[in-house]
């Protein structure tokens, strides 16, 4: 019981690689959007930004596919939902677009649901390890 407690828990490599992947991700989306417009134009400077951030997603691809492979998606999936925040706070720096007040409503929804999927987990693998034996996995 005490083995599978701990394979539950996040290691500090894989919490790092989903935040490497987070910060990955909206690199290529900035750097994707703002070389579209010139994308076939390979003459203009900014047809460069849209490969190097298609390259970046790429990449980030087979990190993504490294995480699923070391922890739950129930787990990978909502901290790599970062990128719904960590995106347009990025875009309004980087390209200067508008975030209304109910966009910025909407990302504290989504930290909140963050907060909760993550505390659910931690709750479950509590009353796995207790009496709670409804929740047991059958073997």
């Amino acid at each position: 019981m005490e083995q599978n407690a701990a394979m539950t828990r996040l290691p500090l490599k894989i919490f790092l690689f989903i935040v490497l992947n987070d910060l990955l991700d909206t690199a290529a989306q900035l750097l994707m959007k703002k070389g579209i417009p010139h994308v076939f134009n390979y003459t203009h400077h900014d047809a460069f930004l849209f490969w190097t951030g298609l390259i970046i997603y790429l990449s980030n691809f087979f990190l993504w596919m490294y995480i699923l492979s070391k922890t739950d998606l129930s787990i990978a999936l909502p901290l790599a939902s970062a990128g719904y925040i960590l995106i347009p706070i990025a875009a309004i720096f980087f390209l200067h677009e508008f975030v209304s007040p109910l966009r910025f409503l909407g990302m504290v929804l989504i930290i909140i649901g963050i907060c909760f999927v993550s505390q659910s987990k931690i709750n479950l693998d509590s009353r796995l390890r207790g009496n709670d034996i409804s929740l047991r996995k059958k073997t």
